[in-house]
C-alpha cells in the first residue's frame, strides 16, 4: 500500500533518515567495541542483524512474522500455531528485535526458521527482504520502522499488524515525528487489541477503512502449561510440603524488597513458600544483597538442593519458566505494577487459575485487570502494607484463594477469539493462502471500529500489485 505523500517529501524524509540512523552507528561504535569484548554474544547479535549468511530461508515464499522481544513473541504463539495447523503446506519465518527474544522463540519454536531482524539501515533491510522474499509480513503489536516499511512496500509484500497497540507515550513521540517518518498509511491492515488503540493508530495515519478491533493474541494463551511438568518441578524444588506457595512474579527494582517484606509480615516460611521471579536476570546480585541485608536466607533456582528449608526465599534464576511456577501458585502478586513500570500480562496468572495482586501503576494491561477485578479475581493493592494484607488474607482462608482463582479464569475465558479472529480477517482481506475475495460473514469479527467499519463491511483491499511505491 503506498504511501499518500508527496516523492519529494518522502525522498527527503527518508534520506534524512538514512543519515541519522548511520551517523548513530558511527557514534555507537566505541561503547558497542566496548561491550562486545565484555560479552562476545553481543558481538555476535549485531552481526547477525546485519545479515545472517548462515541462515537458510525456506523456499515457497514464507509468511514472515515480526515479534521484537519475549513479550511478542509469546504473544505470537496462538498465532503462529494456527497458520501452521491450516497452512501445512506454506512455510513460516520470524524475526525478532532483541537477543531475549530470540532466545525465547528457539526455545518455544525450536523446528522454526528463528532469525535476528535488519537493523533499519536501508541496504541491510533489502538485502534481507530478498532473501526472505516474503508473501506476507505479519508485524506484532506497532513494530515500525521508517526503511522497513519502505523496502517491503517496494517488494509489493503485504505489511499488516496483529495485535495492534499503541501506548500514550509512544503515540505522542510518533505524533512529533509525523511530518518525517514513518509512513503509517503504508500499513494495509491493522488488527488492533481494543478501540483506544485503533483510535490511536487511525491518527498516527493508518486509513480507518483499514483498522479492525480483534482482540489481544494474549488472551489466548490459556492452557499452555504442562500440569505434570509443573508438579515435577514443585516437588524438585520442595514446594510440595503442603504449605502455599506465593509467587511475586516479573518483579522490577523496588519491588522485590517490599514482596518480601509482606510476606514476611504475613508469617514468613512458617506461613507459606515465597518464590521471586525477577523480571531481568541482571539484577540477581543486587537482590542477593538485598536479601542478605534483610537477613533473609535464599537460594538460587538452578542451585536448589533437596530439603530446602521453607523459610529460605527461592529466586528463579532461569528463563522460561514463569508461566509454570504460576501453575505452582496459590497466590501471585505480579510486578511492574508497584513501580511506575506499567504492569505485565495479569492474564499468565489468571490462565493458572491463581488469585492476582497487583499494584496501582497498570498503563500497558489496565482493560485486562479492570476486567479481572470486576469478576472477583484481581485485587489492586496500594503499597507493601496492603501487600502485606492481601498476602494474611488470602493465606489465611483457602476458599478465597479458590474463588478467587476460578473468577480470574473464567473472566479471562470471556476474553478469548483473538486468534481465529485475526484469521479471518487476513482472509477476508485475501492475504492468506486460498482466501476468498469475497464479503465475508456477518460473524468474522468480535467487533468494529467507529468510523471504520468491521471485518464483515469493509471492502477486501486483496493483495497488492502495481508499481513500486516512493
Amino acid at each position: 500500500m503506498t504511501t499518500a505523500r508527496s516523492a519529494p517529501r518522502v525522498a527527503l524524509a527518508h534520506a534524512a533518515y538514512a543519515l541519522v540512523v548511520h551517523l548513530a552507528c558511527l557514534v555507537a561504535l566505541a561503547p558497542l567495541a566496548v561491550r562486545v569484548l565484555r560479552d562476545r554474544g553481543h558481538g555476535a547479535w549485531i552481526r547477525r542483524r546485519l545479515g545472517d549468511r548462515a541462515v537458510r530461508f525456506p523456499a515457497g515464499r514464507p509468511i514472515w512474522v515480526h515479534a521484537v522481544s519475549v513479550g511478542e513473541v509469546k504473544a505470537s504463539r496462538p498465532l503462529v500455531r494456527a497458520l501452521r495447523e491450516r497452512f501445512p503446506d506454506v512455510p513460516l519465518v520470524l524475526s525478532t528485535g532483541t537477543l531475549t527474544g530470540q532466545e525465547t522463540a528457539r526455545r518455544l519454536f525450536p523446528d522454526l526458521c528463528v532469525f535476528a531482524a535488519p537493523l533499519d539501515l536501508p541496504w541491510v533491510v533489502r538485502r534481507t527482504v530478498r532473501r526472505v522474499d516474503p508473501r506476507l509480513l505479519v508485524l506484532l503489536e506497532l513494530e515500525v520502522w521508517p526503511a522497513f516499511l519502505r523496502c517491503i512496500d517496494e517488494a509489493g509484500v503485504p505489511q499488516v499488524i496483529v495485535n495492534g497497540r499503541v501506548s500514550e507515550s509512544s503515540f505522542r513521540g510518533y505524533r512529533r515525528l509525523s511530518w518525517w517518518l514513518p509512513e503509517f498509511d503504508r500499513i494495509d491492515l491493522v488488527a488492533a487489541q481494543d478501540e483506544t488503540y485503533a483510535d490511536r493508530i487511525a491518527r498516527l495515519g493508518v486509513p480507518r477503512d483499514r483498522i479492525h478491533v480483534t482482540g489481544n493474541l494474549k488472551h489466548d494463551l490459556v492452557g499452555a502449561v504442562d500440569r505434570e511438568a509443573a508438579r515435577a518441578l514443585g516437588e524438585g524444588l520442595g514446594l510440595d510440603d503442603g504449605r502455599p506457595v506465593l509467587v511475586a512474579g516479573s518483579t522490577h527494582d523496588g519491588e522485590d524488597g517490599p514482596a518480601v517484606r509482606a510476606w514476611l509480615a504475613a508469617g514468613g516460611g512458617e506461613a507459606a513458600h515465597l518464590v521471586l521471579v525477577p523480571r531481568h536476570l541482571d539484577r540477581l546480585k543486587d537482590i542477593g544483597r538485598l536479601l542478605r541485608k534483610l537477613g533473609v536466607s535464599w537460594v538460587a533456582r538452578s542451585e536448589c538442593p533437596p530439603g530446602r528449608d521453607p523459610g529460605t526465599v527461592l529466586v528463579v534464576d532461569t528463563m522460561g519458566e514463569l508461566e509454570t511456577f504460576f501453575a505452582l501458585a496459590d497466590v501471585v502478586f505480579l510486578g511492574g505494577s508497584l513501580t511506575p513500570v506499567g504492569g505485565h500480562n495479569v492474564l499468565e496468572p489468571a490462565a493458572a487459575g491463581r488469585p492476582v495482586l497487583v499494584g496501582p501503576y497498570l498503563e500497558t494491561c489496565r482493560r485486562e485487570a479492570d476486567i479481572l477485578a470486576a469478576a472477583g479475581g484481581l485485587e489492586v493493592v496500594a503499597d507493601e502494607a496492603a501487600l502485606g494484607d492481601a498476602f494474611a488474607r488470602l493465606l489465611g482462608d483457602a476458599g478465597l484463594r479458590e474463588r478467587m482463582g476460578a473468577a480470574a479464569r473464567r473472566a479471562l475465558a470471556g476474553l478469548q477469539g483473538a486468534t481465529d479472529a485475526d484469521l479471518r480477517l487476513l482472509s477476508a482481506h485475501g492475504l492468506l493462502p486460498g482466501s476468498p475475495l469475497e464479503r465475508p460473514d456477518e460473524s468474522a469479527t468480535l467487533g468494529g471500529f467507529p468510523g471504520g467499519g468491521n471485518a464483515a463491511d469493509a471492502a477486501p483491499t486483496g493483495p497488492r500489485t502495481g508499481a513500486p511505491s516512493p
